[in-house]
């Protein structure tokens, strides 16, 4: 791979990285307010149960996104010690 090429590349994953991190935190935030606003969990009605439903899977969805950026994380890096190897 040319210099351009892996610095182009650097540059995509670290925009999906962003992406990744963007959504893990919307995700959360979300997921957090529906756990907040479930008032008592020991009545039963379906926006109660809808709502801590939606939020279990908000939390999956975010350590979902969070094990994604990480391998964005290290898959830059990987490029990164290619970029310097090919460099010297």
């Amino acid at each position: 791979m040319s210099k351009e090429a892996i610095q182009k590349e650097i540059d995509r994953l670290r925009d999906e990285k962003n992406h990744m991190w963007n959504t893990m935190l919307v995700s959360l935030g979300g997921s957090l307010t529906l756990i907040l606003n479930v008032g008592n969990l020991l009545q039963f009605s379906m926006g109660n149960v809808l709502k801590f439903i939606l939020s279990i899977v908000g939390f999956f969805l975010s350590y979902i996104f969070l094990k994604g950026y990480f391998n964005k994380d290290d898959e830059i890096k990987r490029l990164i010690n290619k970029l310097e190897k090919e460099i010297q």
